[in-house]
């Protein structure tokens, strides 16, 4: 990666490709359908800087919000498409589609910093719970979605997310993070020291 290309991925637009229709991430349809050249450009008034070599996106951020995407499958494969770097990849919009369920591929981007995942029809706790290898993430969203109704939510995703400093754009207290784990979550971590010692 050239200096130039690091200071553009730094300071690059997001890849936005919200309002796109979009049902499934189908990264041969996307090519074929929208492209790269289909990112919308008048949200941040303009696109990403392209790199030098492959001609993707510089960019850490990619918004996939206001489609009808039911999971996260493939969003790897996405990434690949579009992104000079994806291995920079810190932030994802997935607001304002239809997800239910998240997908592990998910976990591959190790540099996430931020999810949004509002507006959705996730209704499994143990959705969240996918999300725990991702150490950098900082900010998550899930108001919207089934689970935000759940009497003890808050505590269960600040439980099961130690890692997070805002959740639901809501910064995290200090009096949160010392309260005891709900049940669920308690539950939750005992199936998975049990699958381990299971494993050994």
């Amino acid at each position: 990666m050239s200096k130039e290309e690091t200071a553009l991925l730094s300071t690059g637009k997001p890849a936005d490709f919200s309002f796109r229709k979009m049902k499934t991430i189908n990264v041969d349809k996307f090519l074929r359908d929208i492209g790269l050249e289909g990112a919308r450009y008048t949200r941040v008034a303009g696109v990403p800087d392209r790199g030098i070599e492959k001609k993707k996106f510089l960019t850490r951020s990619i918004w996939l919000n206001n489609n009808r995407l039911t999971n996260t499958k493939n969003v790897d494969q996405f990434a690949q498409s579009v992104l000079e770097y994806p291995d920079e990849l810190g932030w994802i919009d997935f607001s304002f589609n239809f997800i239910t369920e998240i997908d592990e591929c998910i976990l591959k981007f190790k540099k996430l910093k931020i999810l949004y995942f509002h507006g959705n029809c996730i209704s499994d706790l143990d959705e969240v719970f996918k999300l725990r290898p991702l150490m950098e993430l900082r900010s998550i969203t899930f108001h919207g979605n089934p689970i935000a109704n759940h009497p003890r939510y808050r505590n269960y995703i600040v439980a099961v997310l130690p890692q997070i400093a805002n959740l639901d754009f809501t910064p995290i207290v200090r009096n949160e993070k010392l309260q005891p784990a709900p049940p669920e979550a308690i539950k939750k971590f005992k199936e998975i020291e049990k699958n381990k010692q299971g494993n050994q």
